[in-house]
């Protein structure tokens, strides 16, 4: 079974905007120029219309793209529990739609899988398997298949809580998936970053992450199941880094594991094309997960004080985040946003919620500065920085951002001399881009929070 290695997101993540109308055209693009093998179609908060699948698989087919073979579409839908129902069954039913045109077509699934977001209990998963079962039974009765095709669902892990336990977590999803019906020997595992980032901060969520990465491999060894893990980052280092041209390098290892990435908008459109094919090269190797302790409690203590450190400073955050445009046709984050403690204040989804601290002159990943001073004196932060080869190298690429001016008239000077405290245990001493940091000083409206983005490479 062939397994993609890079997938196309339509996150909007770049300065460029990209309209629905031109995701299909996009989506070709991305197999042929940007050499992904899979498309993900976004339907979690975000208005695609249904056809886009169907749409996808037409247009490969027609340039002659192996659809089904070595290059997939694969749509991520609603979670059911946490969008409106009825389009979480309307997202299932085009991406089996999808695979009735690709049979009709060239006799090929276009659709081999499903990305179930924010996967946080079993009965969702039940619920989504037996819609997803039922939908292609109906069509194969109405004549639209000759025999059912079998789609499996990605489960998608977003929460630092649930990565740190993945072990469990699996294998609970195989016998889910097995209690409804499906005999299920491998699967694909998607963990992100982002939204666990929001909630946790960067350096819980990265260490989760990599003990997640570290759990499947042995859970692999066993042999009982084979996951293939799939790792959602983006190019901020809030993000992880891992389409960021100038931290690649560094990331792919310290996310060593994976299968898959995902290659995002920003590294395709607020880059050079020489840049993205160095990204996607290094992307593209596979290393062997690192076998390095991952304690639970330094994931406890970092996400306890980022939540801690920013919980002052939501309702300012909450505010400015008027100022980032959106570059994708996504339903508003306040309609669909996240929260860092359970009934807290809304804040805007991962993409909005970092352009908007780099907006305020803090760039995401120094929000870690109470658990950096914490791990120095209790000289736990050698151990750390063995774990997270990569924390370095991003606060010094983030150093570059930080506006000290800015955070203070936005935010006031507790935050900045944590960070500064911070950035001195590190040994690190901030070289400010000259022009972001004239620009940001005066800054308000969207026009410049794009430019700012443009200068970075990247909008969130």
């Amino acid at each position: 079974m062939y397994i993609p290695r890079l997938m196309c997101t339509q996150h909007p993540d770049s300065t460029i905007r990209v309209s629905t109308a031109e995701e299909v055209e996009e989506a070709a693009v991305a197999y042929l120029a940007y050499g992904c093998d899979e498309v993900m179609v976004d339907y979690e908060g975000k208005a695609t219309p249904y056809s886009q699948p169907r749409d996808i698989a037409a247009k490969a087919i027609s340039l002659g793209i192996p659809l089904g073979e070595r290059y997939f579409i694969t749509p991520r839908i609603p979670n059911p529990r946490l969008e409106d129902f009825e389009r979480s069954m309307l997202a299932l039913e085009a991406s089996v739609l999808a695979n009735s045109y690709s049979r009709k077509v060239a006799d090929v699934d276009a659709v081999r899988w499903i990305i179930l977001p924010m996967v946080e209990d079993f009965e969702t998963l039940t619920l989504v398997y037996k819609a997803l079962d039922l939908k292609t039974r109906d069509l194969v009765e109405l004549g639209a298949f000759r025999d059912s095709s079998v789609i499996e669902l990605i489960p998608l892990l977003e929460d630092a809580k649930r990565q740190i336990r993945v072990e469990y977590f699996i294998k609970a999803l195989f016998r889910t998936a097995a209690a409804s019906g499906r005999v299920v020997e491998n699967m694909r595992v998607f963990l992100g970053i982002s939204d666990s980032a929001v909630r946790h901060g960067h350096i819980a969520s990265a260490l989760a992450v990599i003990h997640a990465l570290q759990q499947i491999d042995v859970i692999n060894r066993e042999g009982e199941y084979k996951i293939w893990p799939i790792v959602g980052m983006g190019s901020p280092p809030f993000r992880g880094g891992l389409n960021n041209p100038r931290l690649a390098h560094v990331e792919a290892l310290q996310y060593a594991g994976y299968r898959t990435a995902t290659v995002q908008s920003a590294v395709r459109y607020d880059v050079s094309y020489v840049e993205f094919l160095r990204v996607r090269e290094t992307l593209s190797r596979l290393h062997p997960p690192r076998g390095l302790e991952i304690k639970e409690t330094w994931v406890e203590v970092a996400s306890r004080m980022y939540r801690d450190l920013v919980d002052v400073y939501l309702p300012k955050i909450v505010e400015v985040a008027s100022a980032i445009p959106s570059t994708r046709e996504r339903v508003s984050w306040k309609q669909y946003g996240r929260t860092i403690e359970e009934g807290g204040v809304q804040v805007p989804r991962a993409i909005v919620y970092t352009a908007t601290w780099y907006f305020v002159g803090v760039p995401p990943t120094l929000l870690d500065a109470q658990f950096i001073a914490w791990a120095y004196k209790t000289d736990e932060l050698d151990a750390i920085l063995r774990a997270l080869p990569a924390l370095l190298d991003e606060w010094r690429y983030d150093s570059s951002f930080y506006c000290r001016k800015r955070a203070n008239n936005v935010l006031g000077e507790d935050l900045t001399k944590k960070i500064d405290e911070a950035l001195d245990i590190m040994g690190i001493k901030p070289e400010p881009d000259e022009t972001y940091t004239a620009l940001l000083n005066n800054a308000e409206t969207q026009a410049h929070a794009l430019a700012l983005g443009r200068i970075r490479g990247f909008l969130g």
